[in-house]
């Protein structure tokens, strides 16, 4: 659950960072409009000065210079003049409408106002009140006017909402943050049954509701694709033990039988030689069918470790001397080396099993070679363990029975005949020990649970 631990606190950074990014950007943005509000106001209260400026008075008469007539056609409309009185003492395209005299009722009134739907703007000059007019529709005024403690009150507010503000929003996106955890949790309380092949049956609701029902799916088909490799493996390992019970008694009847004709005096050599014959492949037949159920258990975990403390050094002496007292062939030669650290190491592990995948070994290596071979067997303390070593120096291990072995073969080719060292591989690691292949003539078997 670190995990989502993790990820609930990522997801409060992001949703942290991007609320002050937020808020930078407006402030960017009131700033950038409240610039611009302060910059059009200036415009137009440095535009009046300029065109009250170039004002001029000659004889009586008001004269506007040609500079002041360039500020007016650039913005405005209509300009005029007002005496102390209201009359208009000058005026440029003003409407006929409004060349009259004004009271001072209606200077007031224009002044924070609108004059005829005009926005205008004054200014007091040496000659008069100037007054000058933009566009009708182009200037929105409006009058401002408030108490001051209301205003020092609306500044003390502002960063008071500004931290509720935040305030709000954080525990908004803690609460988000906090579904969206509870959301995940489902997911991977999930994952972790479905790792453990159980059954997993989640509710599909909220943030991750599709992502909810396919895991549902995909748990649904491992169900039915486990149930039927169970029942697959069942009707298997029911047909090989089945086959190997109804060829036993006809198997035991051929053997003896082949026992009584070697030995019957009526019979030639020749024949009594064809006897033995069918005698030896009769017990590689027996051998043959130990060996299928023997890993058919192994590979279904159907054979029961009877684990009891051994020494190896004697295990490996007692399977080497059995192999001469059985009658080894001229042509082969079995080295044993068993270093004297372990001599008094004890290991735990099954010994009927340990015997048979070391024998076997043995005669996989003395069956391959008929023209004959030196099979070395060697054991010796490394680290927390023994290494065990078998090698021969005959015609070696095909590279395809290795790979068949460590599951390497593609999916086109055939998988050799592998029956006895695949034997072998099942018993190390049903005791949790390492079966390696430093190349086609040696074997490592790295036997861990030192006492």
């Amino acid at each position: 659950m670190k995990s989502l631990s993790r990820i609930l606190i990522r997801y409060l950074w992001y949703a942290l960072l991007m609320f002050l990014i937020t808020l930078a950007l407006n402030v960017f943005l009131y700033v950038i409009c409240g610039f611009q509000v302060i910059r059009s106001t200036n415009h137009s209260a440095g535009a009046i000065r300029k065109i009250a400026a170039e004002l001029s008075s000659t004889d009586g008469n008001i004269l506007l210079s040609d500079l002041g007539y360039e500020y007016l056609e650039s913005d405005y409309v209509w300009a005029m003049l007002l005496d102390d009185d209201g009359a208009v003492l000058w005026a440029w395209n003003l409407p006929e409408s409004l060349n009259h005299s004004y009271t001072v009722s209606d200077t007031a009134s224009f002044s924070k106002w609108y004059l005829d739907d005009y926005p205008v703007t004054e200014w007091i000059t040496d000659h008069g009140l100037l007054v000058i007019a933009q566009p009708q529709g182009s200037v929105w005024k409006f009058n401002i006017k408030e108490r001051e403690e209301v205003i020092r009150y609306i500044a003390f507010m502002i960063p008071i909402t500004l931290s509720s503000n935040l305030i709000l929003v954080f525990f908004i996106v803690l609460l988000l943050g906090f579904r969206f955890y509870r959301s995940l949790r489902v997911l991977a309380v999930g994952l972790e049954q479905l790792s453990e092949e159980k059954a997993v049956h989640l509710p599909e609701k909220g943030m991750t509701e599709l992502l909810a029902r396919q895991l549902n799916r995909t748990s649904d088909i491992l169900t039915r694709q486990r149930e039927h490799l169970e029942r697959r493996d069942d009707a298997r390992a029911a047909w090989i033990s089945g086959v190997s019970h109804d060829i036993r008694t006809p198997l035991s009847l051929i053997m003896g039988y082949a026992a009584d004709l070697k030995g019957a005096a009526s019979l030639s050599e020749s024949q009594q030689h064809l006897a033995e014959m069918m005698e030896a492949q009769s017990l590689k037949i027996k051998r043959l069918i130990e060996d299928l159920n023997l890993t058919s258990r192994l590979e279904y975990d159907m054979q029961p470790l009877r684990p009891e403390e051994i020494h190896p050094s004697r295990l490996l002496r007692t399977v080497v001397s059995d192999f001469y007292n059985q009658g080894l062939s001229d042509y082969h030669l079995i080295d044993l080396y068993i270093d004297p650290d372990v001599e008094q190491i004890t290991l735990n592990g099954d010994p009927s099993l340990l015997t048979r995948a070391f024998s076997n070994l043995i005669q996989n290596s003395i069956r391959h070679n008929p023209n004959g071979c030196t099979v070395t067997v060697t054991a010796y303390p490394e680290k927390n363990s023994i290494c065990f070593q078998v090698s021969d120096d005959g015609c070696g291990i095909p590279d395809a029975v290795i790979q068949a072995l460590e599951n390497r073969l593609s999916d086109t080719e055939k998988a050799p005949h592998i029956m006895g060292l695949r034997i072998v591989y099942q018993i190390f690691r049903a005791h949790g020990w390492k079966m390696l292949f430093t190349d086609s003539h040696t074997i490592h078997i790295l036997g861990t649970d030192m006492t």
